[in-house]
C-alpha cells in the first residue's frame, strides 16, 4: 500500500494529479484521466457518482485507501477521489493495487 501512497506522491508533484469531487470529475468527463482511486471510506453517493461517470468514459476505478491516507500522500488534506492524467503513472499505480489485491 506506501508504493500505492508514494506513486501518487510523485503523481501530485509531477502535476499529473486531479484531486477532489469537481477536479476529477470534470477530467473525466473531457478524457484527460486515465485512472481514478477511490477512498474506501468515500460517501456511497459520491462513489456512485464518480463510477457511472467513468463508466461512460471507460476509465479503471480502483478502489483503496482511506482519505486521510489518501491526502497525505498528496500533501492534501482528506481526500475521497483522485484522478490519475499520466498514462505510465497510472499503469505503475494499476501494478502495484493489483500487488496489494492478490
Amino acid at each position: 500500500m506506501n508504493k500505492v501512497y508514494n506513486l501518487l506522491g510523485l503523481a501530485n508533484r509531477a502535476g499529473k494529479v486531479a484531486w477532489g469531487y469537481r477536479a476529477v470529475l470534470s477530467n473525466v468527463a473531457r478524457r484527460r484521466v486515465s485512472l481514478v482511486i477511490l477512498a474506501e471510506d468515500g460517501s456511497p453517493r459520491l462513489h456512485s457518482k464518480i463510477l457511472a461517470a467513468c463508466r461512460e468514459a471507460d476509465i479503471e476505478v480502483c478502489v483503496l485507501g482511506d482519505k486521510k491516507n489518501m491526502g497525505a500522500a498528496l500533501g492534501k488534506p482528506p481526500c475521497a477521489v483522485v484522478g490519475i492524467t499520466d498514462l505510465e503513472l497510472a499503469r505503475l499505480i494499476r501494478q502495484h493495487v493489483r500487488e496489494v489485491d492478490a
